[in-house]
């Protein structure tokens, strides 16, 4: 991995509409980084030159405004605050999402990368982690810099190596990035608390005092990027995963030790800061909390008691609502389908309304990155959509790409009216993802809003959402004047190191309010190098790549049948057997009766064995060319086994559409 990697792919919070990007940054990182350390002296030096042409002020006031302009600089290369962007949790409940601002973000990430072969070294620690990061190697759209295994992982490790343990302690950390220490960094870089906190405490000219330790290094980078504030990290950054990480391989690696010291035997995984230990006894399952809690304890960290449970293993491995989510059969006729689309909202209405603590409406809709809605249903499905949009508003990122996936079909109508009322409804409260997103998918359909949203959008201090907004407004023209005051008053050169930092350098960079000038940003050091070099974090050429979510099979595979069927009633058959057989084999893959199943099981095992059928058929026909001599008499058999051929390739893609609208449903949580 390298810095341009980490910044490129891992920097920006993946809750963000693809329209906001970090790659020109990372990709320059290293060139603006020399320019930074090459300049920073000369242009601290411009600076104090202005105090000489100020003829109003005394020696001695000459003197002060130095010292300011010298401490106000000192200050902007140390310390920033992040953008805040929130996001829904379930419930009323609500997550901070963090951007570090990029002076400090660009620093902690070079520190990550320049230690990143000793930080690999401390995952290895952990025999319980399965989020253990590795470099992402995959380019499409979504990917992040780093990857680590899936929640299916975690889960079935469990489920297929627990057999033996009786008891099973779930349970996870509560708060854990908001509640990380950032000095526990150089505390688990060095080998422990203890052995750091020794080795601090040695005088300076010790011989066994070791001075750099890069865990400091990163620690420092941490708080400069949070204003010098040490507890917690900016949930949303790559570079807070890998530290998370350490700290908790760390723990993983303290626990394990203590339990072995016990001679108690156990297994366990880690999902991020979700712990699943399994247990011969519900006595040992109280020890193993009981060593969890004080290995815990002392990293400042504390267990999330509502999330605590010790059971048997024998309970439920899946809750009900989602096997009854997960085994919904969508069948591929379009009549059918319209049916089944208002069952399928229904029962996923109803599950959420009885457990709405669980994100049963996104695993819901989930279902849909597999299932192809047909043209003659989309107003029907549209209509349910808008309404679990407006039900579950932390699903409108599915709902814009399922929206770009059918851009074609989509009303403009009922599309402005989902995407006022979201915001009517969440401004006033500044719910960054929702404003965020609804403005987005506005601007992504060209749909102009009225001046009461636009003022809605201006007044709610959101700042991602007034950067789409002050966008979306380039392109009015019907609206003839409006009034800025309220974004205008945000947009100073000191707010480029505060949580405004983001909006402050898009609209001024981009030049979408006239009367901001760009001196806002060359007083600035930093940015000043940014915009020199072209640096921008917006642009909304950048799209949602839509889903490929492909039509049924089962006509293709009628229409290959049917084929087959006519030729060997046409043509001459030397073998009555196979000729019966394949006759057999089209009454047995009946597709008129498969369009009415709803239970896959049986789809599954009907197009299985049918494929079976088929490729014995294809080496049996194999078998009959070569004993026969005359080109004439091979040739039904060349024909019927080139369409068996092509039979088996869509039974076997027809098989994997049936899997798809399985894969990806295990629905991953967000722990953090």
């Amino acid at each position: 991995m390298n810095i341009e990697h980490l910044l490129n792919k891992g920097y920006f919070p993946k809750e963000l509409p693809p329209s906001f990007f970090t790659d020109l940054f990372g990709n320059d990182y290293i060139n603006i980084s020399d320019v930074a350390n090459s300049t920073e002296n000369n242009f601290l030096q411009t600076l104090l030159a202005t105090v000489d042409t100020m003829t109003a002020l005394s020696n001695t006031e000459k003197a002060e405004e130095r010292v300011r302009i010298k401490q106000v600089f000192k200050n902007r290369l140390n310390f920033s605050d992040c953008s805040q962007y929130n996001i829904p949790k379930n419930g009323l409940a609500r997550k901070g999402i963090k951007i570090p601002n990029p002076i400090h973000q660009g620093k902690l990430s070079k520190s990550i990368i320049d230690n990143y072969p000793e930080i690999i070294k401390l995952f290895n620690d952990s025999n319980l982690s399965t989020t253990k990061p590795q470099l992402e190697t995959e380019l499409e759209q979504g990917k992040r810099s780093v990857k680590h295994n899936d929640f299916r992982f975690f889960k079935e490790s469990g489920i297929i190596n627990s057999f033996k343990y009786a008891v099973q302690l779930k349970t996870d950390i509560a708060k854990f990035y908001p509640s990380i220490y950032t000095h526990c960094v150089p505390w688990v870089t060095f080998g422990g608390k203890e052995k750091y906190k020794k080795n601090r405490a040695l005088n300076r000219g010790d011989a066994l005092k070791v001075s750099s330790i890069y865990g400091d290094d990163i620690d420092n980078r941490l708080m400069w990027c949070q204003n010098q504030q040490t507890m917690g990290i900016p949930i949303g950054p790559d570079t807070s995963f890998i530290i998370a990480e350490i700290i908790a391989c760390h723990l993983d690696n303290d626990l394990e030790k203590k339990l072995k010291s016990k001679k108690i035997d156990f297994l366990g995984y880690r999902y991020y800061d979700d712990y699943a230990l399994y247990f011969n006894s519900e006595l040992d399952a109280q020890i193993g909390l009981s060593e969890l809690k004080k290995t815990l304890n002392n990293f400042e960290l504390k267990i999330n008691n509502e999330k605590t449970e010790i059971s048997r293993t024998q309970c439920e491995l899946e809750k009900p609502w989602a096997l009854a989510i997960k085994s919904f059969y969508f069948r591929p006729s379009k009549h059918d389908q319209k049916d089944d689309i208002w069952n399928y909202f229904s029962i996923s209405f109803k599950y959420a309304q009885e457990n709405p603590k669980d994100s049963v409406l996104k695993l819901a809709l989930n279902k849909f990155n597999f299932v192809r809605i047909e043209e003659e249903n989309w107003n029907y499905f549209e209509s349910l959509l808008f309404r679990l949009g407006l039900i579950e508003t932390s699903c409108l990122h599915m709902i814009a790409k399922l929206l770009i996936t059918y851009e074609k079909l989509v009303s403009k109508k009922r599309l402005k009216e989902f995407c006022y009322e979201i915001i009517k409804r969440n401004h006033e409260n500044q719910h960054d993802f929702e404003l965020t997103w609804s403005l987005w998918i506005l601007n992504e359909f060209k749909i102009q809003p009225t001046k009461k949203i636009y003022e809605m959008i201006f007044h709610s201090k959101s700042i991602t959402s007034i950067i789409v907004g002050l966008d979306l407004y380039q392109q009015n023209n019907k609206i003839k004047s409006f009034d800025f005051s309220s974004v205008i008053e945000l947009i100073t050169t000191e707010n480029l190191n505060n949580k405004e930092w983001l909006l402050v350098y898009e609209a001024v960079y981009k030049n979408w309010i006239s009367s901001l000038n760009k001196s806002i940003i060359r007083e600035h050091f930093f940015f000043n190098i940014l915009e020199s070099r072209n640096i921008y974090f917006y642009d909304n050429l950048r799209k949602l790549e839509p889903l490929k979510v492909q039509r049924s099979y089962f006509k293709k595979i009628e229409v290959k049948l049917k084929q087959i069927n006519n030729y060997i009633s046409n043509n001459k058959f030397s073998n009555i057997k196979l000729k019966k057989e394949l006759i057999e084999l089209s009454e047995y893959l009946n597709l008129s009766d498969m369009t009415q199943a709803i239970d896959r099981i049986e789809i599954q095992k009907k197009l299985s064995e049918s494929n079976s059928k088929i490729k014995e058929l294809i080496d049996r026909i194999e078998e009959i060319k070569s004993g026969l001599m005359k080109v004439d008499m091979k040739k039904p058999y060349l024909v019927v086994g080139k369409r068996l051929e092509e039979l088996s390739e869509l039974t076997i893609k027809e098989i994997e559409a049936e899997v798809k609208q399985n894969k990806g449903l295990l629905f991953n949580p967000t722990y953090i």
